[in-house]
């Protein structure tokens, strides 16, 4: 079904395969993700990104026109808006990962709660490192890069056209990793001096043996914990705003690539 104005799409099967791999990729997306935005929001959004990419958008070579190429084109764009959204989710599940180890290191995990707006359950050191990521990402627009990031998907990756690299395992693999990366870079500051302050508190033990060093090192980590980490504020903000901007469009384009 074709429509001559420029003004609508001009093919229904490309709309909504272009909302299927953008509403994919959004569930994702810092601020979408939670369960504070409302469903209806995220529909909404999808669309109407969708409705503003579509003049600037071309689609694969098949026929998307027949059922069976337009089922295969939703499940090619519903996989390659998983790995862009997987790019997205490695980054903040590196900083994720880096509040837990920190908050393990102090010993906050022993107040675990649930944070139902951010859908996560961890301390309130892991939603103070996310909400702090979330406002450095838009503070810097870093949801400008990732509209960019998504543009520039459909120009590389037409639409209806995706499929797997032969080294896509790989290349997932090599995603992964970064979150691993990252999160060490993250919380290395804080855990490296709580690694140092177990040791002084074993060779405590060792020379104080009457000492309950458990009930004497708990306060003392907390405080050291949230010491070191006032004092590397700073330090976190700049690692965090390169990494939920250029870190962003990396992980994307590494997605993107993945699927071409």
């Amino acid at each position: 079904m074709t429509i001559a104005s420029p003004l609508v799409p001009q093919s229904i099967a490309v709309f909504l395969l272009m909302v299927t791999r953008i509403g994919t990729m959004l569930m994702f997306m810092p601020g979408f993700a939670g369960r504070s935005v409302p469903p209806a929001i995220k529909v909404l959004a999808a669309l109407a990104l969708s409705l503003v990419l579509v003049p600037f958008t071309r689609p694969g070579t098949e026929t998307l026109t027949d059922p069976a190429s337009f089922t295969v084109g939703l499940a090619r764009e519903f996989l390659l808006g998983l790995l862009m959204g997987f790019g997205i989710a490695v980054v903040f599940g590196a900083i994720e990962m880096a509040a837990s180890l920190v908050g393990a290191q102090i010993g906050l995990n022993l107040s675990g709660v649930f944070n139902p707006s951010l859908d996560l359950q961890g301390t309130p050191l892991n939603t103070f490192y996310l909400v702090a990521a979330a406002l450095v990402f838009f503070s810097a627009n870093g949801h400008h890069l990732v509209l960019m990031a998504l543009h520039r998907s459909f120009q590389t990756v037409p639409i209806g056209s995706a499929a797997l690299a032969d080294n896509a395992g790989t290349a997932i693999i090599a995603l992964a990793s970064l979150m691993f990366v990252d999160a060490l870079r993250i919380g290395l500051p804080v855990a490296g001096t709580l690694l140092a302050v177990d040791a002084c508190l074993g060779v405590l033990n060792r020379m104080v043996p009457q000492m309950n060093v458990f009930f004497v090192g708990l306060p003392v980590k907390i405080f050291a914990g949230f010491a070191v980490l006032l004092l590397t504020l700073p330090f976190l903000i700049r690692v965090l705003a390169p990494m939920v901007t250029d870190g962003v469009i990396e992980a994307i384009g590494r997605a993107g690539a993945v699927a071409r």
